[in-house]
């Protein structure tokens, strides 16, 4: 064997372990890279499904909230004292609608951090529909008749409808 066979060899064998060498790192950065983008995906449907959970939550409270104030409505047009396990049920629902915000604020910060603008808008509007409910229905207010407390669920149901499906369009987005 001669020395440019040798040579010839060596360099057949390096190029090859070379070519192997560039093809294993490219795959593993490129197997990596799907790693972490997985990953990512898989936080932000966590944090999505986070988000509709506190949604819900805060929804749960609004609506138990216009059940017992349409309930005291129907009380007071009536002309009969609510019973006092009721009343104490409104009290404490309207100290945990104003807890229930909390949920709302972090749902919304939430999206933002994700940079769901348009959901974000319609989680705002959600929570500003109900904070125009509690301020212009209350105990102190004129009881509702039975058609504005059957359209103020409407228009509850409805922008919640509308954010949900904002939601899914978001998580939509994220397993295209």
């Amino acid at each position: 064997m001669t020395a440019l066979e040798v040579l010839d060899s060596a360099v057949k064998i390096g190029l090859g372990a070379l070519i192997a060498g560039i093809s294993t790192f490219l795959l593993s950065h490129r197997q990596h890279t799907r790693e972490l983008e997985k990953a990512r995906i898989n936080r932000e449907f966590e944090v999505l499904k986070q988000t509709a959970e506190q949604i819900e939550l805060f929804t749960h409270v609004a609506l138990k909230y216009w059940a017992l104030i349409v309930e005291w409505g129907r009380y007071k047009r009536a002309q009969r004292s609510m019973p006092d396990a009721r009343i104490d049920a409104l009290d404490s629902c309207i100290a945990e609608l104003f807890s229930s915000f909390k949920e709302m604020s972090n749902a919304e910060a939430k999206l933002l951090l994700l940079g769901y603008k348009p959901a974000q808008n319609k989680a705002r509007t959600y929570g500003e529909l109900i904070t125009s409910l509690r301020r212009e229905v209350h105990k102190d207010s004129t009881p509702l008749t039975e058609e504005q407390a059957q359209a103020w669920r409407t228009k509850i149901l409805t922008v919640r409808e509308d954010l949900f499906d904002e939601l899914s369009s978001c998580y939509r987005k994220l397993s295209s």
